[in-house]
């Protein structure tokens, strides 16, 4: 009886996983932090690779080094795309490269800044790259998507990893709850209760398996009939 049920409460199980992830959605406004998590790794990639300069010497037609962060985290915020958050930061910084800071930067890509000085001088003044300058450009922009890549990489992982575990926290405090209501007990008799043992198991459960629930719970509902089948 109790695996001819397993696929309901599988099922039962991963919607409430389900509902713990859509209530940390709705709650994420009224937490600003939730949609910052992870930014703090992109941040310090971007604020490396778009180095300050004097008034006097900043980029022509660049933003500052504070609105390239703003930027990026609205977009990091609003859920854009992965990849064209990165392309967007890349093109924001190769735009921000100045004679004047392009030896800090290139003392962050392993490029040769005389080199990186002279492709920054070139590109301002609309001059033709040489093969060498172009070479050097080349490989600043090549170390410049790989750093990206990693930092947006390393922090998507971040943000994923702690909503998962935020979402985890609600499920529990849910499961607890609801299985406090159905004790129909004092709050103290449902503390040293199997039920809440079961709600707590339950509620750690919810977030890994909403993903998958509804293809597990027809696995083992047609292991199940097959399983009844064999032994008539």
């Amino acid at each position: 009886m109790i695996l001819q049920n397993l696929p309901q409460i599988i099922t039962a199980i991963g919607g409430l996983g389900t509902a713990a992830f859509g209530l940390l959605e709705a709650v994420k406004p009224v937490i600003p932090g939730i949609n910052h998590l992870g930014f703090s790794r992109i941040k310090k990639t971007v604020v490396g690779l778009t180095p300050n300069e004097q008034a006097a010497q900043q980029p022509i037609n660049a933003l500052p080094q504070a609105n390239i962060v703003e930027s990026l985290l609205a977009n990091w915020v609003n859920g854009t795309d992965l990849a064209s958050q990165k392309a967007i930061a890349k093109s924001l910084i190769k735009l921000h490269l100045s004679a004047g800071n392009a030896a800090a930067l290139a003392g962050k890509t392993n490029v040769d800044p005389a080199i990186l000085q002279q492709v920054a001088a070139s590109i301002i003044s609309g001059t033709s790259l040489t093969q060498q300058q172009s070479d050097a450009y080349s490989r600043f922009d090549l170390i410049v998507t790989a750093m990206l890549d990693e930092c947006y990489q390393h922090a998507d992982q971040v943000y994923r990893n702690w909503t998962r575990g935020l979402a985890a926290v609600i499920a529990v405090a849910l499961a607890f709850v609801g299985g406090w209501s159905l004790a129909a007990t004092d709050f103290s008799a449902y503390l040293h209760s199997p039920q809440m043992g079961q709600a707590f198991l339950i509620g750690l459960l919810a977030t890994p398996l909403a993903p998958i629930a509804k293809d597990l719970s027809t696995a083992l509902a047609t292991a199940v009939n097959t399983l009844q089948l064999v032994k008539k």
